[in-house]
């Protein structure tokens, strides 16, 4: 019984310090935008549901919006669960609206050969955002880097050099200067001075358990990395000017066509890639735009361009609005397999008819008037340019020819005139 109960305590044990194990990571690599805030919003809930012991954030990062960098921060500053920034891999940078992060999280850490700072203002491009407004938004975020540095008993003048005077420093300095607390080579390293550490946190204090600790991987899914591509300044420039020119050439040319559906679709998704959209409100306009040209191509034929770039509207609105990573648990993804085909199967169908279309527009008339164009009959009297006439089509029809033809001759129709009504013939 004895033996039972030790046992007993033992498992009890070994599942409550796996619970207390487990952690989950992250990376935020590159340019800081809307798809990042929302992949970090996501990690703190998975690292919630989870019941993780701390959620580490591997940073590397020039920088980004302020807007994103304030939500991600605001996530941080504000979760139970702590959070450990880790800059790395060597010659990382958690600069500009990296610094802010870094300065959010619970223990920051850094590798040698990385760096910390350089989180002075500046408008998009590099460029300066002019006197009054430069001093508006330095002394806002001035405030914000004091507060978060506050927060976590970090000097608030380094918080201040690394905006006002655009400070940047190496991993070494900043662990001198006290602005980091971890100075480690690598992750192994990192989780061996974790371990033991206390936390104080809002509410609770937290001592990190990280020997033998299991790490829960969180990737960007491959739609995220899509639209995070595309979020590119660059790129983004590229679409907003593509669709401004798509546009005007529509307008200039008259009809609907290749031009309005590329330039709607490349300006909404340039506005969206710059967070001049939201992404919930860029991702609807996408797919109504989408169903809007699908229904244009059935009002209004365009040999399939339209419809083509509907489902290609549709899609790209389904990747913004479809966040697979915020679904844990179930298997929530797009069934590619499924998906791909079914997309497929539609664009093809529109395309089939689409070309119907086309082919039925280029073929002769076959009733009316026209439809007698082409036709073959017999001169009943003599066809002048002054008139006559034909037999054509078991009818007879007043006519009239370029040349004179004789009664009996064989005549093809090539025009009908509607007033007087009589065909135009020639000699077969």
């Amino acid at each position: 019984m004895l033996g039972l109960l030790l046992a007993l305590a033992v498992l009890l044990s070994a599942s409550a310090a796996s619970a207390a194990e487990r952690y989950v990571h992250i990376t935020i690599q590159g340019v800081i935008n809307p798809i990042k805030a929302r992949y970090v919003d996501n990690a703190l809930k998975l690292a919630h549901k989870q019941h993780a012991a701390f959620l580490l954030v591997t940073i590397n990062t020039p920088g980004g919006l302020v807007s994103s960098m304030e939500k991600i921060t605001t996530g941080f500053v504000n979760s139970d669960i702590p959070i450990v920034g880790y800059v790395e891999p060597r010659n990382a940078q958690a600069t500009s609206a990296g610094a802010y992060i870094l300065l959010s999280t619970d223990v920051a850490a850094m590798a040698p050969g990385t760096r910390f700072g350089a989180a002075h203002p500046v408008a998009g491009g590099g460029k300066d955002l002019g006197k009054t407004l430069d001093e508006k938004a330095t002394n806002t975020l001035v405030a914000m880097a004091k507060s978060l540095a506050k927060r976590r008993g970090r000097p608030e003048s380094f918080a201040v050099s690394i905006v006002r005077d655009s400070a940047s420093y190496t991993a070494s300095e900043a662990k001198d200067d006290g602005a980091i607390e971890i100075l480690a080579p690598d992750t192994a390293s990192l989780m061996k001075q974790l371990d033991g550490r206390s936390i104080k946190m809002r509410t609770r204090s937290v001592t990190l358990h990280t020997h033998g600790a299991v790490g829960i991987e969180m990737p960007l899914s491959w739609a995220q990395r899509f639209l995070d591509v595309i979020a590119d300044p660059t790129i983004a420039s590229m679409l907003l000017t593509l669709g401004v020119m798509g546009i005007l050439y529509e307008i200039a040319s008259p009809g609907i066509g290749m031009g309005g559906i590329v330039g709607t679709v490349s300006l909404l998704t340039g506005l969206l890639a710059m967070s001049v959209l939201p992404l919930d409100l860029g991702g609807f306009l996408l797919i109504a735009v989408g169903i809007i040209g699908i229904v244009l191509e059935i009002k209004i034929p365009s040999h399939g361009l339209l419809a083509l770039g509907g489902i290609v509207s549709i899609v790209l609105g389904a990747l913004v609005l479809v966040d697979e990573s915020s679904y844990f648990g179930a298997v929530q993804a797009v069934d590619w397999r499924v998906f791909a085909p079914f997309v497929a199967a539609v664009a093809g169908l529109f395309l089939l008819l689409a070309t119907k279309v086309a082919r039925s527009q280029k073929k002769p008339p076959g009733t009316g008037n026209e439809a007698m164009i082409g036709k073959q009959g017999v001169a009943k009297t003599v066809v002048e340019p002054s008139g006559g006439s034909v037999f054509v089509e078991g009818a007879r029809w007043q006519a009239t020819a370029e040349e004179t033809i004789d009664a009996g001759e064989p005549v093809e129709v090539v025009e009908v005139l509607r007033s007087p009504p009589r065909v135009v013939v020639k000699r077969s």
